[in-house]
């Protein structure tokens, strides 16, 4: 039986918990407002969700403009981990001179609190790599999907948690690859974008089908088996399928044991990463 985590998360609904709750995935979620900061510790109250839940508390970037510190610190010095937080110049139009300034008083709380922090890079990760080396902390980069500046995340002794796009995604299988074994975790992101995974990988495989001649059996076009199937979307194993998939994928591109891999990646994110616990 393969150790299943989930370094990334989100509230996601009642079915995507209790499945959490039932395969007793250990699962990372984070609240981006307090509105879901407290719903969060809403469900962590609840019996039996202390085997599975670790919140996290931050204002997302895509929020930026709406919520202050003041609005969300309560929430984040509850939490045993700050996020997702970060800048985002490709899904977010809000002004990155506002993302920046609620990133960095986030950032600077983080790190006097003591406590770990969740990012979020989308087309800033140069900038956000930069930001890091004034707050020495602990950070999990998540789901880096960036061809440039992971050196500057390594050098900076990062996490990486690896996005379910792993099984297409050329820049994501290279952190899988590149990225040390005592360094990486995996996520789902919330089924929402698992599902985006699945949507993008359609057609990129597609566009690589366009261009390559003979066989495609070496592309698995539908790995969650949106067509049918044990794992069909919409069962009760949607989180399961998604974590197993990518454990079993990175595992392949490191060359060792799916066995192997998901007690290290569980490690990584309760002693390496979290700390707090051991």
């Amino acid at each position: 039986m393969w150790i299943l985590s989930d370094a990334h998360g989100h509230l996601g609904d009642e079915r995507e918990r209790l499945e959490r709750q039932e395969a007793g995935i250990l699962s990372l979620l984070c609240a981006s407002t307090p509105g879901e900061a407290e719903e969060l510790f809403r469900m962590q109250g609840k019996q039996g969700t202390e085997q599975y839940l670790i919140p996290a508390c931050g204002i997302h970037p895509w929020q930026a403009d709406r919520y202050s510190l003041e609005d969300m610190e309560p929430w984040i010095l509850r939490a045993p981990a700050v996020g997702e937080i970060g800048m985002d110049s490709v899904w977010c139009r809000i002004s990155l001179k506002v993302q920046e300034a609620i990133f960095r008083q986030q950032l600077e709380l983080a790190a006097k609190a003591g406590k770990p922090v969740i990012l979020h890079t989308k087309g800033q990760e140069k900038e956000v790599a930069s930001a890091l080396r004034q707050y020495p902390n602990r950070y999990l980069v998540h789901w880096y999907s960036c061809e440039e500046y992971l050196e500057d995340y390594l050098g900076q002794d990062c996490w990486f948690s690896v996005g379910p796009d792993v099984w297409w995604n050329p820049a994501v299988q290279k952190v899988a690859k590149t990225v040390p074994m005592d360094r990486l975790l995996i996520e789902t992101d919330g089924l929402e974008a698992v599902k985006w995974a699945a949507e993008e990988g359609r057609k990129y495989l597609g566009q690589r089908r366009q261009g390559l001649s003979g066989s495609m059996e070496q592309w698995e076009e539908d790995p969650w088996g949106f067509g049918g199937g044990e794992h069909q979307w919409g069962t009760e194993n949607r989180v399961f399928s998604s974590l197993a998939h990518t454990l079993k994928t990175v595992a392949d591109l490191k060359g060792i044991r799916p066995e192997t891999a998901g007690k290290q990646f569980r490690d990584n994110l309760v002693l390496g990463f979290l700390q707090v616990y051991n």
